[in-house]
């Protein structure tokens, strides 16, 4: 009888399984996607380590040299020793630690390139590299106690905070070491990765830790962005940790926030989640995923429906579901069945339950002071409450003797204003009953709630508490079971799929509001630059609007070409465009004029291809555009003009809506270059179509 049949809820107790059963969910996708990004946040469970070791096995077979740091607990408690000697403020051992982890990581890689016959003696004839790396490699143990042992003797007999910052960059040479590894990687034509995970693993949310935490991102990123953007570093975070830095670094939302990537699961993936271990472990072989799932539960969990039932009873990550169905799958061996049942999936919720809310207290006890004492207040009797009901708790909370200062104040805090139903919603405790969709709205990803809160305002504590609060039986009552799982499904609200949806339909709507022809040139100019950016952000550095040499006061839209994604790199290799022109013409017909004074700017890094944007009501080319174009095309240099349309460009952002669609855009710039190949430069026969040209 197997205890944990489709594996471990430990991402380093569970390779086996990940590398026969991992979904490739969209967080992986766009991380593969986008080297911009460096700093991946998740709520425990939420699959950072999964994600690291997956990402690591995939850059393996890429032949890149990865680094992965995942440290003990005493490993970063004994590095605080270091760190403590950069002062007393976050700002000050982020410094110093910045500077120094820098330089372990230049190392680190160094030591990897040169244990690799190819690139060895490349690092062998660096007097530079090798010097620093003899040292680096007589150190034992991992990258933090290297590092200690390496500088903490010097660093303490300096007599000042800013003399030991002053002192690394210099001592340690650590910009002229990362030109040295760039310039080596480059010419061997080799890339890094670097992934950190586990930084909780020792962390105390002091000044110290915040500020070694804080000091291990700027490094990594200034490490990645001094290696350029064909390298990788990614830093896997917990959100209470995520939320520490916010509040203790002034330069956080400026510096960090536009590189984070948040994990966020949704029913749908979950479901192929299990799927996918299901059938590794039971030797499925069930076409469709709501087949496999039905072919092991029984009638009252049948498809999607049943599926979300399941999910009740967790807080939308794979180790909960995981556990649940392990639990579940151990229960219905017990009674010699193959196929799982509401009992089963009720029994095993009432082990992992308590587990749930030690991790939700353990994960934000340091950024909610007193959380634990609060949540002590809440029992089977107060499932459903109000905001009435919360101040109540938070007050016999405070008249309680046993809080220290700082509880006592945070609670003091959230007793105004019903600020303490905002806090246990965005830690996914509590749900808000929508008064319009009659759904209570959960957040699991640190999102304030929306709405007003009012006293009247239905809250219900999140069903996957309930069993850990004294309700034993989920299902014992038909009807509060059907108002919660029918009438009041249970919803999740992810802060960023909201926040998304509303950039992308305030880009949408503006394009009608902006007039034809010189009025709204300057407006379509700046519109275009938005809708590029956005459509593809994963493929087109800096982009930017700037000056056209024929007319000053007309910009074109230029961006850097990554080279990732299908259409990129061809665009890349095929047409040496690293640098992309998008000629912005604010009318709806072009004639051969437009594409000479395209043609006119390409060549060396502007290569063979540019675009033009329009207002055309056809995204085909008409008779005369697609004489034009293959003038171009088969003169001498064999110039690519393509013209895109701002009604394509808006069909590209409405697919973004969703995050799983974040590669249409490419995937239809593909479409669109074969297309031209194949139809327009064949000189094969398109429909005419006539607008009137403002």
């Amino acid at each position: 009888m197997k205890i944990d049949p489709i594996g471990d809820v430990r991402a380093e107790h569970d390779k086996a399984m990940l590398d026969i059963a991992f979904y490739e969910w969209s967080a992986y996708k766009a991380l593969l996607a986008d080297s911009k990004r460096f700093v991946v946040v998740g709520r425990r469970g939420t699959g950072k380590s999964a994600l690291a070791y997956r990402l690591s096995e995939h850059w393996k077979l890429e032949k890149r040299f990865c680094i992965e740091i995942a440290p003990q607990e005493e490993e970063l408690l004994g590095f605080r020793s270091v760190a403590s000697l950069f002062g007393d403020s976050v700002t000050m051992i982020r410094a110093g630690v910045k500077l120094l982890w820098k330089y372990a990581l230049i190392l680190e890689m160094a030591d990897a390139l040169s244990k690799y016959y190819k690139t060895s003696s490349i690092i062998a004839q660096s007097s530079l590299l090798n010097t620093n790396l003899k040292k680096w490699q007589q150190m034992q143990g991992g990258i933090f106690l290297k590092i200690r042992r390496l500088t903490f003797d010097w660093l303490k007999s300096l007599d000042s905070p800013a003399s030991r910052i002053a002192e690394i960059s210099e001592r340690l040479q650590v910009t002229p070491l990362l030109v040295e590894l760039r310039k080596i990687m480059k010419d061997a034509g080799k890339f890094g990765v670097v992934l950190v995970d586990r930084l909780d693993e020792g962390y105390e949310p002091d000044s110290t830790g915040i500020g070694i935490v804080d000091g291990l991102l700027y490094g990594t990123g200034e490490f990645r962005e001094g290696m350029g953007e064909e390298h990788v570093a990614l830093v896997f975070l917990r959100d209470n940790i995520y939320r520490s830095l916010q509040s203790s670094d002034n330069d956080f939302s400026r510096n960090v926030e536009p590189r984070v990537v948040r994990l966020h699961w949704d029913p749908q993936e979950l479901l192929y989640v299990a799927i996918s271990r299901i059938r590794a472990a039971f030797d499925s072989t069930k076409a469709g995923e709501i087949k496999t799932w039905n072919a092991f539960t029984e009638n009252e969990l049948h498809g999607v429906g049943g599926f979300k039932q399941c999910l009740q009873h967790t807080l939308y990550r794979p180790r909960d579901v995981i556990a649940l169905l392990n639990g579940a799958f151990f229960e219905a061996q017990k009674h010699s069945r193959k196929t799982l049942t509401q009992r089963d999936i009720a029994e095993s919720s009432q082990t992992i339950s308590k587990s749930r809310l030690d991790d939700l207290e353990k994960e934000y006890n340091s950024v909610f002071p007193g959380l634990n004492r609060l949540l002590s207040k809440f029992n089977v009797n107060n499932l459903r409450i109000t905001p009435n009901d919360v101040q109540r708790f938070i007050f016999e909370t405070l008249s309680g003797s046993e809080l220290s200062h700082i509880e006592y104040q945070h609670l003091l805090i959230l007793s105004k204003d019903h600020a303490s139903v905002s806090a246990l919603y965005s830690i996914g405790f509590l749900g808000i009953k929508n008064d319009v969709s009659k759904t209570f709205v959960f957040c699991h990803d640190g999102r304030l709630p929306t709405k007003n809160i009012l006293d009247d305002t239905e809250l219900i504590v999140h069903p996957c508490y309930w069993p850990a609060l004294g309700k034993s039986e989920l299902f014992d009552d038909e009807n509060l079971a059907e108002e919660i799982f029918d009438e009041y499904e249970v919803t999740i609200y992810s802060a960023d799929a909201d926040q998304r949806s509303q950039i992308l339909g305030r880009a949408i709507s503006a394009l009608p509001g902006i007039p034809l022809g010189p009025d709204g040139a300057g407006d379509f100019e700046e519109w275009c630059a938005q809708a590029i950016g956005i459509c593809f952000s994963y493929h087109l550095n800096n982009v930017a609007l700037h000056p056209n040499k024929n007319a000053k006061q007309r910009r074109d839209v230029v961006a850097t070409n990554a080279g990732t994604g299908a259409a990129w790199k061809r665009i890349h290799e095929d047409y040496r465009t690293r640098q992309v022109i998008f000629e912005v013409k604010n009318y709806e017909n072009l004639s051969i004029e437009e594409f000479r004074q395209v043609h006119g700017y390409l060549g060396r890094e502007y290569g063979k291809l540019a675009f033009i944007i329009c207002r055309s009501k056809s995204n085909e080319l008409s008779g005369s555009e697609s004489i034009a174009f293959r003038e171009f095309y088969k003169s001498e240099n064999s110039s690519m003009i393509i013209k895109i349309t701002a009604s394509w460009l808006v069909n590209a952002l409405s697919k973004l809506r969703s995050p799983q669609k974040h590669d249409f855009a490419d995937v239809q710039l593909s479409k669109l270059l074969d297309e031209y190949v194949r139809v327009y430069a064949n000189e094969q026969p398109t429909k005419k179509h006539r607008g009137k040209r403002i």
